[in-house]
Parts: C-alpha cells; sequence; structure tokens
C-alpha cells in the first residue's frame, strides 16, 4: 500500500540536494545521539551550554541571538538544563532587573570534555558563505519548508508540551 503520487524523476541537481540534506541530518542526528550517551544532554542542551561556556552572563535573548534560534525555545532548553544543575539564573550585576545565565562548576566541565556541538560548525559554515548566499538560501529553504516552519524547537530538541515521540503530554 503505497502513496498513489506519481514521483518526477530525481535530476542531478534534486539528487544534490537530497545528498546534502541528508549528510546535516545524519551529522545532527548523529550528534544528538552521541551526546545522550555520553552526557545525558540533548545536542540542544550541549550547544546551550557550550556557548554559555564561552559567553558566561548572557540574557536568554543572548543565548537565543547566538544559537540562531527563538528565546522560547532557548528558555525549555536554559530550563532543563537548570533542573540539571548545569546553569543557572541570577541578576545582572550592572541591571538587577535582568536576568543572566552562568554554567555552574559541574556544567563549565562538561562543556569543556565535549566535543564542539555540532549546531556551531554549522553556524559557522553558514557564516563562511557571505552575506549574499545566506541570503538567497533562507530564501530558498523557506520557500521549500513547511508552511508552519516558524519557531520551531532547536534540533532534536522537543517543543514545550511534547515528548520525544511528538505527542502531546497531558
Amino acid at each position: 500500500m503505497g502513496s498513489q503520487t506519481k514521483l518526477p524523476k530525481a535530476d542531478a541537481a534534486t539528487r544534490r540536494i537530497l545528498q546534502s540534506l541528508r549528510a546535516i541530518v545524519r551529522d545532527l542526528r548523529l550528534a544528538s545521539v552521541s551526546c545522550e550517551r555520553r552526557f545525558g544532554l540533548s545536542a540542544a542542551q550541549l550547544f546551550v551550554l557550550q556557548v554559555l561556556q564561552d559567553q558566561p552572563g548572557l540574557s536568554l535573548g543572548e543565548v537565543a541571538e547566538r544559537t540562531g534560534t527563538d528565546q522560547s525555545s532557548v528558555s525549555v532548553v536554559v530550563r532543563k538544563l537548570q533542573e540539571k544543575q548545569l546553569v543557572q539564573k541570577q541578576a545582572s550585576p550592572e541591571d538587577a532587573r535582568r536576568l543572566v545565565i552562568h554554567p555552574t562548576a559541574a556544567g563549565s566541565r562538561l562543556a569543556q570534555s565535549a566535543p564542539p556541538a555540532v549546531q556551531g560548525q554549522l553556524i559557522q559554515r553558514l557564516a563562511a558563505l557571505g552575506t549574499r548566499d545566506r541570503a538567497q538560501l533562507a530564501e530558498l529553504l523557506e520557500r521549500f519548508a513547511p508552511a508552519d516552519a516558524e519557531a520551531q524547537p532547536m534540533f532534536f530538541e522537543e517543543a514545550a508540551g511534547t515528548t520525544k515521540k511528538g505527542k502531546a503530554r497531558d
């Protein structure tokens, strides 16, 4: 019982695109599995922890900027890191109304012992493309991505209120 839709023959460009997408997804998936096994963290949690290790004292918004995601997704990841006692929030010394996030001693040790997060490597590769190429790639991917692609959780991190299988929590 397969699909009744006839797919067009994949041309060389389509095959190259699919191969590149598979390579990116494979890297993300392998990094996620490795993080879970070695450190008990999702790849997204390790990425945020490493960002905070490199620049302690960032706000949620600043972490979101550096990770290329939205603040609500980062908030979920930071909360999980807090629950594991790997980061702590505190009032900024410059402005007590502003909360900043620091890795704990355990969080620093973990961040330093782990290999660089694959998401950081992707951001570096994208930065190397140059402004015009990034803008073109962004436009093409936005046209290609599903319509509900806005405000997605970080790579391989469940959205708030869902389980690992993508089902809503009770």
